[in-house]
């Protein structure tokens, strides 16, 4: 062959190159809980070798454009499907799960909708729709690209090519993290649609335990997990927080252990952490969600109330039908309109969480006629964190109507926050929980009680992107000291900023509550 000849061939090779780096980058990217959250890595696709091994085998004969508008969308499905399970891991600390996680995307559009108007779905399903598309004409242009170039080899060079790829292939660290992307689409597609069917075989609850007739409250503090003390930088603001909280409880009369416990989820699924802890089985999976609510099993509530307590749940961040709560068996359930809320919408959350406690007291506490179980959800510190309402006081202007007025309204309605300062607002959100349920023990809780404050779960790494933990606090308040101390055998310590974790896992609480706590029904006891 002439050197006039060969010219062509040599002047393809630059766009061969970003054929090969471009097609490698969309199936090799990584992704970060911090910015940026998309980076490249130092890897190569197994994928994108297996491509060129095959382009090697055709022996020279240039496929048709058919064959790239066939393998350029399995390719581009496949990488995103890849990017998928990478987010889930990083965020989640889990892998994805299709039939657990899918059904929640529509909820978590519309949580971001609140974020920044950029985050609608008007916005970002157009924006999509045009990168997908730009996308798929990238790569198959760059299919005919590497097509052109392969039909151009003599056999020599595409033997030697091919060799080289499937050397490259057998090396497994070359190969980036999650793997093939085409592998992480064939699980999903072989994923069921639905959970499939489990089975609870934890042991049940043997009863209620006897509390002496003490009300006893269980409060959640949503996303409140161990690593908000592990940073350095944020933890001394957390520890003036927590001391300040300890100073309310104390005026109030109550005493406080605390330590660390296992959550069942991570960064989200919050309902699966809450069962857990009122079933006593570790509900770990969907499908043990849906098999423990479809289950015949007591719950801890049902047990409260055969032992003559009145049990309710305020649950501000329901905002619509949830029969799942039909299972726990509350005599009542506050959700959002329940709560009776009349002020300026907190985001996408709607009610303060110090109103919420001040519901809980004046609905029920203030009115009790008998010993008062209660489940309160506390959302302030869910993602997105904004806006943090102002600590309101005295309490009474819920009642008045004079909460927010004023720079309040402004502050509750305007306040945001890029999402760069997700890890900012999550600890003034921390702060602001330990404010309003360190009130709540100083001004609302007189009666004989046991409360228990615990977070469901980590943040989500998009906030927190430096802790895989999935420990979160336990605290327990009481004036009685007996309702204390056999704590202590579970590795409980007279702090609030918890150091130490226990083997203890959520689902453990409920039996050992009656195992420490044995005797008679509580009901009419005070």
């Amino acid at each position: 062959m002439s050197k006039e000849a060969l010219q062509p061939e040599r002047s393809a090779w630059p766009r061969v190159l970003l054929a090969l780096v471009g097609l490698n980058l969309l199936l090799t990217v990584s992704v970060s809980s911090a910015a940026p959250w998309v980076r490249p890595v130092a890897a190569i696709s197994p994928d994108l070798l297996l491509l060129v091994g095959a382009g090697a085998l055709l022996g020279g004969r240039r496929p048709g454009r058919w064959v790239r508008f066939v393998i350029a969308p399995t390719l581009l499905a496949a990488a995103s499907v890849r990017i998928a399970g990478l987010v889930a891991l990083e965020l989640l600390g889990r892998p994805l799960d299709p039939a657990g996680d899918l059904p929640h995307l529509g909820n978590v559009a519309e949580m971001l909708a609140t974020v920044s108007p950029l985050l609608t779905p008007a916005v970002l399903i157009p924006l999509g729709g045009l990168l997908l598309g730009g996308l798929l004409l990238l790569i198959v242009r760059a299919l005919g690209v590497l097509a052109a170039a392969g039909a151009g080899l003599d056999r020599r060079r595409r033997a030697g090519l091919g060799a080289a790829a499937l050397l490259l292939l057998a090396l497994p660290w070359l190969s980036p993290p999650g793997g093939s992307a085409l592998l992480a689409a064939g699980d999903l597609a072989a994923a069921p649609a639905a959970a499939p069917p489990a089975a609870i075989t934890d042991p049940p609850l043997p009863g209620a335990p006897d509390l002496g007739g003490a009300d006893f409250y269980v409060i959640f503090l949503e996303s409140y997990g161990v690593s908000a003390f592990e940073d350095p930088g944020r933890r001394p603001a957390l520890e003036a927080a927590a001391e300040r909280w300890a100073e309310d409880a104390r005026a109030g009369g109550f005493d406080y252990r605390s330590a660390q416990v296992q959550s069942p989820t991570f960064g989200g699924g919050s309902w699966r952490a809450h069962a857990s802890l009122l079933s006593g089985a570790w509900v770990e999976r969907e499908a043990l969600y849906r098999a423990l609510i479809d289950s015949d099993r007591a719950s801890l509530v049902r047990r409260f109330g055969a032992a003559g307590y009145r049990t309710v749940a305020f649950e501000p961040g329901i905002q619509g039908a949830w029969p799942e709560g039909a299972w726990y068996g509350f005599d009542r359930i506050y959700d959002r309109e329940g709560i009776g809320y009349r002020g300026p919408a907190m985001g996408w959350w709607e009610v303060p969480d110090q109103y919420t406690l001040y519901a809980l007291h004046q609905r029920e506490i203030h009115t009790a006629t008998q010993p008062l179980f209660a489940k309160v959800s506390l959302i302030m510190s869910h993602i997105p964190y904004w806006p943090v309402p102002p600590y309101v006081t005295p309490w009474s202007r819920f009642d008045a109507g004079t909460a927010y007025e004023g720079p309040l309204r402004s502050i509750a309605h305007d306040d945001y926050r890029d999402l760069a300062e997700l890890s900012e607002r999550y600890v003034t959100s921390l702060e602001y929980q330990f404010r309003v349920v360190g009130g709540f023990l100083r001004e609302f809780a007189p009666r004989p009680a046991l409360v228990a404050v615990i977070g469901d779960h980590q943040p989500p790494k998009l906030s927190l992107h430096d802790s895989d933990t999935w420990a979160t606090p336990m605290h327990l308040f009481s004036q009685d000291p007996e309702l204390l101390e056999p704590w202590e055998k579970r590795g409980f310590a007279r702090t609030l900023v918890p150091e130490v974790g226990t083997s203890w896992r959520m689902s453990d609480f409920p039996h050992d509550l009656t195992e420490l706590f044995p005797g008679r029904t509580a009901a009419g006891r005070r």
